[in-house]
C-alpha cells in the first residue's frame, strides 16, 4: 500500500511539472516573449508592458530621419545655440520610434542651433534661474529657452518656491552622463517569470491594474489591434486633485518671475507643457467614470508674460479631423506626428521663421 501511495505521489508531482512547464511554455512563446524577448529591435510602450494589453502594442525601432539634428552637453562643440530646451522625457526621446526629439523638428523646419539640457536636482526652472545666476545663459547667449514638462507633473514641480538667488552648478560628471543618447531600452528575461502570470490575470482582469486604465474610446484613434482602447497612466488621473486655481496661478507667476529675469539678457521663455494622454482624448471617451481636467482650462485664464504653447488645443484639433496615432497607443507619450503638428504651430511659425 505504502509503495502504491508513493507512486501515486509521483505521478502526481510529475503532472503538476509538467503542467506548470507547459504553461509557462504557451504564455511565453505565444504572449509575454513579445513584451520581453523581442528579437526585432521594436520598442513597445511602457503602458502596454505594465498592463500586459498586446491588442494595444505600436512595435516601433528607434530612428532619426530629420535633416538637422539638435545638440546636448556631450556632442555640443561651442557651435552658436539659437534655442536652449529643457523638459522630461517627453523632450529626451522617451517614445522611442521615429523621430523621438521635438528639438530635431524645430531645428529642421527653422533651422536652428538647439541645446538639449536636461534639469538639475532641482526643477527644469530652479536649473534655468542657476545658470542664469552663475552666468552660464549669458555666455551662451540663446533668442529663446523652452521648458516642457508633461502636464499631470507641472503642478507639482512648478507650483514650489524657488530660489532666485541660487547659482549652483548643475553640470556635474553625472550630469553628462546623463546627457548620452541611447536607444530605448528592451527587456529581456528567462521563459519561466511572474510576467506569464500577470499576462494572464492583467488579460481576464483588464481594470486590476493598479498602474494602467483601460478605457474605450466612441471611434478609432490607433492603427493598432485594438484600435479603440486607451490605455491612460494612473498618474493622470490620480494627479487631478492636485489642480486648482491656486496652484496654477502658483506656476504662472513662477514663469512669469523667470521670463522677466531672462528678458534682462534678451532671453524669451517659451512655456510648453505637454498635454496628458487622458486630457487630450477624455471627450472620445464612452462611459468615463473620471473627472475632466482644468489645467489647461485653468492656465489659459491667466495673465502671462511668456510664450504659451497649447499642446492640448494643437493636438485636439487634429484628434478632430480625425488624424490617427497623435500618442503611442501603447505608451504615455506622444508621437512624431504630433510633435511635427506642434512644431508647425503659428507661434512658433512666428517666432522661429525669422
Amino acid at each position: 500500500m505504502q509503495r502504491l501511495y508513493s507512486t501515486y505521489f509521483t505521478y502526481v508531482f510529475f503532472a503538476i511539472i509538467v503542467v506548470f512547464l507547459l504553461f509557462h511554455t504557451l504564455i511565453w512563446n505565444l504572449y509575454t516573449a513579445k513584451i520581453f524577448a523581442r528579437e526585432d529591435g521594436m520598442y513597445i510602450g511602457d503602458l502596454a508592458r505594465m498592463s500586459y494589453q498586446l491588442d494595444t502594442f505600436h512595435p516601433r525601432k528607434f530612428s532619426l530621419t530629420l535633416q538637422k539634428k539638435h545638440f546636448n552637453l556631450n556632442n555640443w562643440r561651442d557651435e552658436k545655440i539659437d534655442i536652449v530646451t529643457i523638459g522630461d522625457s517627453f523632450f529626451n526621446a522617451g517614445a522611442g520610434g521615429k523621430d523621438p526629439y521635438f528639438q530635431d523638428f524645430l531645428a529642421t523646419y527653422y533651422s536652428k542651433n538647439i541645446l538639449n539640457l536636461k534639469k538639475g536636482t532641482g526643477s527644469s526652472l530652479q536649473t534655468i534661474i542657476d545658470l542664469y545666476n552663475n552666468g552660464w545663459l549669458q555666455k551662451l547667449q540663446p533668442k529663446y529657452i523652452i521648458v516642457e514638462i508633461v502636464a499631470r507633473d507641472a503642478l507639482q514641480s512648478f507650483a514650489t518656491n524657488l530660489d532666485y538667488n541660487s547659482s549652483q552648478e548643475p553640470f556635474q560628471n553625472s550630469y553628462l552622463a546623463s546627457q548620452e543618447t541611447k536607444d530605448p531600452f528592451i527587456l529581456e528575461t528567462r521563459f519561466i517569470n511572474t510576467g506569464n502570470y500577470k499576462y494572464l490575470y492583467f488579460n481576464l482582469f483588464p481594470h486590476k491594474s493598479k498602474h494602467v486604465y483601460p478605457l474605450k474610446l466612441k471611434q478609432n484613434f490607433f492603427s493598432t489591434q485594438a484600435a479603440d482602447k486607451l490605455l491612460v497612466y494612473h498618474n493622470d488621473i490620480k494627479n487631478l486633485q492636485h489642480i486648482n486655481e491656486k496652484k496654477v496661478s502658483l506656476l504662472n507667476d513662477n514663469l512669469n518671475k523667470l521670463s522677466s529675469l531672462l528678458q534682462q539678457s534678451n532671453i524669451k521663455l517659451i512655456f510648453m507643457p505637454a498635454v496628458d494622454k487622458y486630457d487630450l482624448y477624455c471627450k472620445y471617451i464612452i462611459d468615463n467614470p473620471y473627472p475632466k481636467n482644468n489645467f489647461f482650462t485653468l492656465l489659459e485664464k491667466t495673465k502671462k508674460e511668456y510664450i504659451y504653447i497649447n499642446t492640448k488645443s494643437i493636438l485636439s484639433d487634429a484628434l478632430d479631423k480625425n488624424q490617427i496615432d497623435i500618442f503611442y497607443a501603447d505608451d504615455t507619450h506622444w508621437s512624431s506626428k504630433a510633435s511635427e503638428f506642434i512644431a508647425q504651430n503659428i507661434i512658433f511659425t512666428n517666432q522661429l521663421a525669422r
